[in-house]
């Protein structure tokens, strides 16, 4: 509550956003589901882990309204403090601190400093009054979390997307119990929802829902397409599980039988040496080009101009794939049809012969064909533009998504009421120390 006028008016809900790094070039999804919930009354706060290396942003990060603070990335320069601090979380609650450190040493990627984080953001979240945190990905983000929920009651949620799920390294039982101590946890597809109810020890499953990414539709149109002519368009990181080898060779296929198509593959990543390699090796120069970072006004530009848009995703060596990819749902909403792989979620964005086509994964000769199907028969591809177009409106509207998500955080919120405030609860148990290290970014 606040004061006005000597009267006391309800404050909006106050959500604290939990990341690994921000703001995160690859993650343009978090930027706008944060602003959609900011236009929807939301007042959200951010919290980073990492210091932002990328060198590169996506204009939907400058539509946020909050700004980043960050916690400290390590412990030089400040172990009496971290000391300190767990000196004093061990005197408040001797049985809640060593549930905390067991599972800090549960985790390969995490050790005793993250305690002390856990500390710092029971401390931001009590600074900032917010009322529920919520946290992206399943990894050192969500370790901080649930430590802070065992050492002072935190109340978070987890939306869980691909290599946190899928990848080999990934500790199946500790991800459960993450799971378990939330309030919630939201994943991007039924496929990923059917993963982890088999494939998590324990896990409750009664506390994963599946929403979906969304897009701002108003931000793409199809109206003004102009294909120039066979072309395809490829955008993403290029790493193994996007597939853009397969896509340079199906282009070959397609030059060897005779149809010259014109490739574009935008994207940074570790595998673009590769990719070079493979282009001049076959002689590709010219007709394949990879174009490095885009811009939003250039993807649109090559979406609206290209016959259709390809994304090959594979499995890749360790069993990381993609979940719900951003772009196959920008893809539907600017009327490029679509190529795409039958993997993970995919199947779920594209309706393979009515918004675009679905090939195995890998089969460069099936990649190959499909795309010579929508360059060549042009009422084809009309058709799946139009039918994309329908399927973004229907299922991947982010006032829609990020309203049911809203919904989920407001039912957190009442429920917690119904118990007692959670800032009061978190006061009981929040011991007295210095002040917080988080800093705000410049």
């Amino acid at each position: 509550m606040t004061q006005r006028n000597g009267k006391k008016e309800k404050r909006s809900m106050r959500i604290g956003y939990v990341l690994r790094m921000y703001p995160r070039h690859s993650q343009t999804f978090v930027a706008n589901e944060i602003h959609e919930l900011e236009r929807q009354g939301v007042d959200v706060r951010i919290l980073s882990l990492k210091r932002p290396d990328d060198g590169i942003f996506h204009e939907a990060f400058c539509r946020v309204k909050a700004r980043a603070q960050y916690l400290p990335e390590s412990h030089h320069g400040r172990v009496r403090q971290v000391l300190r601090s767990q000196w004093k979380w061990f005197r408040r609650g001797p049985k809640a601190f060593l549930a905390a450190v067991r599972e800090a040493r549960s985790d390969a990627q995490s050790g005793w400093f993250e305690i002390y984080r856990a500390a710092e953001l029971l401390r931001w979240v009590k600074k900032n009054r917010i009322d529920h945190v919520h946290v992206h990905f399943g990894t050192a983000e969500a370790t901080v979390a649930m430590i802070a929920n065992i050492l002072g009651g935190l109340s978070y949620s987890l939306t869980l997307h691909a290599f946190d799920i899928f990848r080999d390294n990934v500790d199946r039982a500790l991800l459960a119990r993450k799971i378990n101590r939330s309030r919630f946890v939201i994943t991007v597809s039924e496929f990923n929802k059917r993963y982890m109810v088999e494939k998590l020890p324990g896990v409750d499953a009664e506390r994963i829902r599946v929403n979906y990414n969304g897009i701002e539709l108003s931000r793409f149109t199809c109206e003004d397409r102009s294909d120039e002519g066979p072309s395809v368009f490829g955008l993403g990181r290029l790493i193994e599980k996007k597939g853009f080898i397969h896509l340079v060779r199906a282009i070959r296929i397609l030059r060897d039988d005779g149809l010259r198509v014109r490739c574009r593959i935008g994207g940074d990543g570790p595998e673009m040496a590769r990719l070079q390699e493979e282009i001049t090796r076959n002689d590709l120069d010219g007709l394949v080009e990879l174009l490095g970072s885009v811009n939003e006004k250039q993807v649109k530009d090559y979406m609206r101009r290209s016959s259709c848009f390809a994304l090959p995703c594979v499995q890749a060596k360790d069993n990381n794939v993609d979940a719900l990819p951003t772009v196959l749902l920008e893809a539907l909403a600017a009327g490029c049809p679509i190529v795409t792989t039958r993997l993970s979620g995919n199947p779920e964005i594209v309706e393979d012969g009515v918004s675009g086509l679905l090939v195995e994964p890998g089969t460069e000769e099936e990649l190959a064909q499909a795309i010579r199907k929508i360059v060549v028969h042009r009422d084809l591809a009309d058709e799946f533009a139009a039918a994309g177009r329908r399927r973004a409106q229907e299922r991947f509207d982010i006032r829609h998504n990020v309203g049911i998500m809203r919904d989920w955080l407001i039912e957190r919120r009442s429920q917690g009421k119904a118990k007692g405030r959670a800032g009061r609860a978190l006061k009981l148990k929040l011991p007295a120390m210095g002040a917080t290290r988080c800093r705000e970014a410049s």
